[in-house]
């Protein structure tokens, strides 16, 4: 299970370094004062250079009409439509009976950002409590500016699936007080995760190119079930103070 987990947090920092790599931008200045950002697609044996733009258009611009190309130095200024990728750590803190006070939790979510401020995604994780759990979630972001450091509130909501087996527990437990330790039937447990939900508010701050950093501070709410072979049921809260840097790739 251990290395199940770590590969599957390698891919989680693995994937957003892939769009990364492929969400270079160079920036076309034409003769008539016009400039285009985008990524270059092609560059045709006529000397004509073919660009993608953010949303998605495609230019052919012959090369007497360029005057010079760059890659992009610009910060991510703004807010703009279009896919992106989130990768998003941190640690869940606050009294709890678990024995990890402050369990770490990462998680990568991919999504679309729409023109109305509104950003909306699916994500999946890992977090480390008493078992090791898989959250996967819905993600949804409101970013009140477009331009420059900017506010956001956001929601995640779903599921957390447990991916490890809970220790055994006694039932009718007995304590033999000359050795120092419980006596009984040991039975076997069953963790089936649950329901989670971790409104959350932060501030994302362009760091160059296509890339901008998150940090939000949020509350989980977050109940897991338990079942023991006799059919007695356990729930445990997980009510926890949320801290989380993230990096987004568009």
């Amino acid at each position: 299970m251990k290395k199940s987990v770590t590969v599957f947090v390698t891919l989680l920092f693995l994937i957003p370094a892939i769009f990364a790599q492929k969400g270079k931008r160079e920036v076309i200045y034409l003769k008539n004062g016009s400039i285009i950002n985008g990524q270059i697609i092609n560059q045709l044996p006529s000397g004509q250079i073919k660009i993608k733009t953010r949303d998605n258009s495609v230019w052919v611009f012959e090369p007497g009409s360029i005057d010079s190309i760059s890659h992009s130095k610009k910060a991510l200024s703004q807010i703009h439509p279009g896919y992106f990728n989130l990768t998003e750590g941190g640690i869940m803190t606050g009294n709890s009976d678990n024995n990890h006070k402050s369990p770490f939790t990462i998680t990568n979510i991919s999504g679309w950002q729409f023109k109305n401020h509104i950003s909306a995604g699916i994500g999946a994780g890992i977090e480390f409590m008493d078992e090791t759990y898989l959250p996967v979630t819905a993600d949804f972001r409101y970013y009140f500016e477009r331009q420059g450091v900017n506010p956001f509130f956001g929601l995640q909501c779903g599921y957390s699936f447990a991916l490890d087996k809970p220790d055994k527990i006694y039932a009718n437990p007995v304590i033999n007080s000359s050795i120092g330790y419980y006596s009984g039937n040991s039975l076997e447990m069953k963790a089936k995760g649950g329901l989670l939900l971790n409104p959350s508010v932060g501030i994302c701050t362009p760091l160059g190119g296509n890339l901008a950093f998150t940090f939000s501070a949020g509350y989980r709410i977050m109940r897991h079930h338990y079942t023991r072979a006799d059919d007695f049921k356990i729930d445990i809260d997980y009510n926890r103070l949320t801290l989380k840097i993230g990096l987004i790739i568009q």
